[in-house]
């Protein structure tokens, strides 16, 4: 049988974080419900150095999943070079993560998924890869077109904003077409693709439109990316919650029995984890619709660690003003 990989970048530190395990246990009870473990040849979990032990620790509860927990120091030593908080992005980091996945597995296609994604209908590999193509959620460039300007930027080619592009996580990448990203930021910077990410980490290049724009300058994308689908077959959900709204009113909203339904609209869904809602509500939400095993787990939350997140994001929109102002 075919299968197919999965990536998980996960933290759970930090104030978009602290409430991680409860996101992912949300997340593995739904591919528990609606597909079997099975599937995935590999679900790689990366995390930081300091969190490892935790991501073990936690990670039990997950274990009928073929889950491999990796330590991004290992891997990723670029990281550590670039050590000051201003200097990486939690953002970028999970990115870069995402593109480094085909030196973790050994399948052609990989899934990537964040802890606050959860599955709405059964699915098997079959509904992920249409004859030997990932299936592929498309949006019009012009929703997101700073990213696809940023990206294109750093590629030295055109953006393109008069076309569709693939959307957000979750999605499945090809690593035949990850490799090539990869060569074609070498061959532009004559430096390793990591570092030169990371050194452009004050413009909003994504993992997604770097990706995009590449293949399709390669005119590889027909190859890889089956078109999009229709209907329940379509990978993103019809309506995720994106944003919170007036005391998290937009979950309040969503309308999950539609989203369940037989007849719905796509495969997945995501209640975004910046909107800072509890995942209690969340779990309140779709309890009717599939069963939930929840553990327990600390939140690291600190006054300490949250003056540095907001010191370094201060630092970096300084950078980031910079920058721009030089460009023009």
């Amino acid at each position: 049988m075919t299968k197919i990989s999965a990536i998980l970048p996960l933290k759970t530190r930090g104030r978009h974080y602290v409430d991680n395990i409860a996101r992912c246990d949300i997340l593995f009870s739904s591919l528990r419900h609606f597909a079997k473990p099975d599937i995935f040849e590999k679900f790689v979990i990366v995390v930081p150095h300091d969190e490892l032990a935790d991501a073990q620790r936690y990670g039990a509860a997950w274990r009928d999943f073929p889950i491999e927990i990796v330590d991004e120091s290992v891997h990723l030593p670029a990281f550590a070079e670039f050590n000051r908080r201003h200097q990486i992005r939690p953002w970028h980091r999970q990115q870069i993560i995402k593109l480094f996945t085909p030196a973790l597995i050994d399948t052609e296609y990989f899934m990537i998924f964040d802890p606050d994604v959860l599955a709405t209908r059964h699915f098997s590999v079959d509904s992920l890869i249409v004859d030997g193509r990932a299936n592929t959620y498309r949006q019009p460039r012009t929703r997101e077109p700073r990213f696809w300007k940023a990206s294109a930027g750093l590629l030295r080619q055109d953006p393109h904003l008069d076309r569709d592009g693939i959307w957000w996580t979750p999605a499945i990448l090809s690593s035949t077409l990850c490799g090539h990203l990869q060569q074609r930021l070498r061959e532009l910077y004559q430096e390793d693709w990591i570092r030169v990410l990371l050194r452009h980490s004050m413009i909003d290049w994504t993992e997604y439109t770097l990706y995009w724009l590449n293949a399709e300058r390669e005119g590889l994308l027909e190859a890889f990316h089956a078109p999009p689908a229709a209907g329940p077959h379509s990978i993103h959900a019809a309506q995720s919650v994106w944003y919170a709204g007036r005391g998290g009113r937009n979950l309040d909203d969503w309308s999950a029995a539609d989203h369940f339904a037989p007849d719905g609209d796509g495969l997945f869904a995501v209640v975004q984890s910046n909107t800072r809602i509890p995942p209690e509500r969340v779990i309140a939400k779709l309890e009717p619709f599939f069963p939930i095993t929840r553990q327990p787990y600390h939140r690291y939350e600190s006054t300490r660690l949250k003056w540095a997140e907001f010191y370094s994001a201060v630092v970096r929109r300084g950078l980031g003003l910079l920058h721009r102002a030089w460009q023009r």
